[in-house]
Formats: structure tokens, C-alpha cells, sequence
């Protein structure tokens, strides 16, 4: 036999080995899908590990009274601690109200110069009056009352020079002056109603 000869016949008899190899159980099929699957898993974890340095270098430029602290955070809070954080809120000045009326007449009035002080007036949590202006002849808002506990909250959404200067009347239970309180701030106070 030739050299030629001998190439041809080794080609010959490695074709045959190649085509008994792909007729095995273990297929090139499976090993590349094993091989695709490794390759997933090495891509998802370099993709966290990414993610995990990004978030990382982003946590640093921000300041650190900017981050959120988790545990400050009450997810559900409980009615003892709403108690807390009720009876915590300053009340500038408003003194609370008993009444015997279902409804009551809540007049809120600038009782300094009519600046620019605007206000939002809620009771037990739902808003009756949304940004209203305090005039010095002030403005009424009729309110329906829950037996009991009323929670009256003004938020100062505006303050036009000053501080929020605020007067308020209870269906003529009496004129309470509140102390200026600061815009973004929430005076309280509480209507009983017997």
C-alpha cells in the first residue's frame, strides 16, 4: 500500500469510529446542552456579581442620612404605637373641643396679616377642606363627627411669611389661636363628641 493509500484508508476508518460514536446513548447533543446549562449558570452568577458591586458603589454616593434604614420602618403599625405618634404631635397652641352635635362648623382664619398661609383641614383622617386659603374674616367647613374621639389635623401647606399663623373655631365653642407652626407641619387637636 502507498502512502496515499494508507491516508485514504485511515480517513475511511476514522469516519467509521465518528459515526459509531454518534449512534452511542451519550450523544454530542447532550453534552452541549450540559455544557449550555454550566454556561447559564456561570453567566447568572456573573450577572449578580455585577449587580451586587453596582448597588454597592451607588450606596456610597449617597449621603448617609439619605439611605433608609429598614428597621425605622414600621410595616404595620400597631394602634398603640398610632396612639404614641398621635399623642406626640405637637399642637401649637389648639386645645381639643367637647361638643353634643353630630356635625360641627370648623372656621379657620389667618389671625395675622392674610400673607399667604394656606391649610388643609382633615378629621379623623379623611380631608374636608384641601389647600384653602386663610382670610382674616375666615373660612367655615362643615364636618360630620364620629361618636366619641374626633382627630382634627390642620397641615400647613403653605406658609406666606411668618409661619402659618391660624385661628381656629368650633361651632362657637370658642376662638383657639394657634402658636405659628411651620409649613409642612400638622397642628392637632381632638372634638369630642358626647
Amino acid at each position: 500500500m502507498n502512502p496515499l493509500q494508507q491516508q485514504q484508508e485511515s480517513g475511511r476508518s476514522h469516519q467509521s469510529q465518528s459515526t459509531s460514536l454518534s449512534s452511542s446513548p451519550i450523544t454530542d447533543s447532550s453534552s452541549s446542552g450540559l455544557s449550555k446549562l454550566i454556561q447559564g449558570g456561570v453567566a447568572i452568577v456573573a450577572v449578580l456579581l455585577v449587580a451586587q458591586s453596582v448597588l454597592g458603589s451607588l450606596s456610597n454616593f449617597l449621603p448617609s442620612n439619605r439611605r433608609l434604614n429598614l428597621k425605622q420602618v414600621e410595616l404595620n403599625p400597631t394602634a398603640a404605637s398610632q396612639r404614641k405618634a398621635l399623642a406626640e404631635a405637637p399642637r401649637y397652641g389648639l386645645d381639643d373641643k367637647v361638643v353634643n352635635q353630630e356635625q360641627v362648623y370648623i372656621v379657620l382664619r389667618d389671625n395675622g396679616a392674610e400673607d399667604g398661609d394656606y391649610v388643609t383641614l382633615s378629621v379623623n383622617g379623611k380631608v374636608y377642606a384641601p389647600r384653602v386659603f386663610l382670610k382674616n374674616a375666615g373660612n367655615s367647613v362643615l364636618v360630620p363627627l364620629n361618636p366619641g374621639a374626633n382627630l382634627v389635623q390642620i397641615y400647613g401647606d403653605r406658609d406666606g411669611g411668618g409661619g402659618v399663623t391660624l385661628a381656629a373655631d368650633v361651632s362657637s365653642q370658642g376662638n383657639m389661636t394657634s402658636s405659628a407652626f411651620p409649613e409642612g407641619a400638622t397642628a392637632i387637636f381632638y372634638i369630642i363628641r358626647r
